[in-house]
């Protein structure tokens, strides 16, 4: 009986934390960006919202382009990837790319009401990291 209730603990543990893990790329790259920037209590509470609208609106920037590299990643990886595709890919990226711009250009002016120029270009550059080094620093790989 122990060890079916352990088992069950095993699995209902294990179930809840993927669906958790899934979903939360935002929430590290917030949580993260927020512990490099080192700010004070104060600082952070006025920052919190502003970066978090940041990467919502930045992620809804690059959604074109992201939902396209999905559904052509197989035939990206098995190197079949059609001239059309290709096209579709690259002007879909162009247009993102200049979506994002506008998103930074309008938060920058945002960052600076709350933070000084020297940290609001370390929040763009820390919210920019690959998910590799951001997930790293969660596990203490990375420590500054």
């Amino acid at each position: 009986m122990k060890k079916f209730i352990i088992a069950l603990t095993a699995i209902m543990l294990f179930t809840t934390a993927i669906p958790c893990q899934a979903a939360s790329k935002l929430e590290k790259r917030y949580a993260y960006t927020l512990k490099k920037l080192r700010l004070d209590k104060a600082t952070e509470a006025k920052f919190a919202p502003v970066l978090k609208a940041y990467l919502t609106e930045k992620k809804e920037a690059n959604k074109k382009y992201d939902d396209l590299k999905d559904k052509y990643k197989q035939a990206e990886k098995a190197g079949t990837l059609t001239d059309a595709q290709a096209t579709q890919l690259l002007d879909a990226k162009f247009e993102c790319e200049v979506k994002e711009t506008a998103v930074k250009k309008k938060f920058y002016t945002e960052f600076l009401k709350v933070l000084k120029p020297k940290k609001a270009y370390y929040a763009f550059d820390f919210s920019n990291d690959k998910m590799s080094k951001i997930e790293g620093e969660r596990n203490g790989k990375d420590e500054d």
